[in-house]
């Protein structure tokens, strides 16, 4: 009886190399990692990190570590995200909880913006360890060298905002953000002062709507709607954060003490944002206005000089009539 023959199949050229390529690949690291500040503001702020890093590596998951409160400053980014919460309130995570959060898994980039050493105990193929002051602006680029990223604000398409159904879809808002006014001396008669003044003496704002930000237990806030006729002023108090932004990127001109709220409005290009405080700050980099007086005619006096005028809709339909038929007669 013949022993059966065994074929023996030679290696074709570049199996080796595919297979091992393949073995590496479902070995690679999967997901990036982000160690968010403890301070509010520097979490907002970080919100520019996350959107260039999903511009560079979108299809990646990303496991983002941060206090509870924190979480809507990413909640609408177009990414798969994961996030690690906690209540504490010095906004860090216990190291041990942390740890064991993050050890274990083969991680493409870990991005710290703490002080914590973690990122060089952690397996990872790239290490992004941020020492930036607190309170600052914006910070420096992943994938860029000498350049800085400010913060990001994703917003939903569709988003309901509950002004007034009277309001004209091109009326000017005027924004109020009123947390935090204890920064400022600035009570209920200066920003009534202030609305009377913009609504006289500018003639884009002459419509305006005002809107306040607030908390619930403001009695800024309280007073001031008090005064003000209610089809004039609305009032949101803590609203989730997308739909401020929605407010904000409608709205011709914030002003107020809430510093997130002015970091929001900076960002999404409001035309002009002024915060007011009692004190001057010498802030490098800040994207906003600051003003410390009481004078509501001299603030009224600086948005007239800075507020550009703006079409209606009526008057850009009539000008694209005029144009129209000015073409059709030549």
């Amino acid at each position: 009886m013949c022993a059966r023959k065994e074929k023996i199949s030679t290696p074709k050229r570049g199996w080796l190399i595919g297979d091992a390529g393949r073995i590496i690949e479902k070995m690679a690291p999967r997901s990036n990692l982000i160690i968010l500040p403890p301070d509010r503001l520097d979490a907002f702020t970080a919100t520019g990190v996350l959107a260039e890093l999903l511009a560079f590596e979108a299809a990646r998951p990303v496991h983002i570590v941060t206090h509870e409160d924190f979480v809507p400053f990413f909640a609408d980014a177009p990414a798969q995200l994961r996030f690690i919460t906690h209540r504490r309130q010095n906004g860090k995570m216990s190291t041990v909880r942390l740890l064991g959060e993050a050890m274990g898994h083969n991680w493409n980039r870990v991005i710290s913006l703490t002080a914590t050493r973690l990122p060089f105990l952690l397996w990872a193929r790239h290490r992004h360890h941020y020492r930036f002051a607190a309170g600052g602006y914006a910070l420096p680029a992943l994938f860029a060298n000498d350049k800085f990223r400010p913060p990001h604000i994703w917003t939903p398409d569709k988003l309901h905002l509950a002004l007034p159904e009277t309001l004209a879809p091109d009326t000017p808002l005027i924004l109020l953000a009123l947390s935090e006014n204890g920064r400022a001396v600035w009570n209920w008669r200066h920003y009534a002062e202030l609305i009377w003044r913009l609504s006289d003496s500018i003639d884009v704002l002459q419509q305006a709507h005002i809107v306040v930000l607030a908390r619930r237990d403001c009695t800024l806030a309280d007073s001031l709607m008090e005064k003000i006729p209610p089809g004039q002023i609305s009032r949101f108090d803590d609203l989730p954060f997308a739909k401020q932004g929605g407010l904000m990127r409608r709205a011709r001109l914030v002003i107020g003490t809430d510093r997130l709220a002015l970091r929001m409005a900076a960002s999404l290009g409001t035309a002009i944002v002024l915060r007011l405080d009692r004190d001057e700050t010498l802030d490098e980099g800040r994207p906003y206005g600051l003003y410390i007086g009481q004078d509501a005619a001299e603030v009224a006096r600086y948005f007239g000089r800075h507020l550009l005028p703006v079409e209606s809709t009526a008057q850009a339909l009539a000008k694209q009539k005029t144009e129209a038929d000015g073409s059709a007669m030549s």
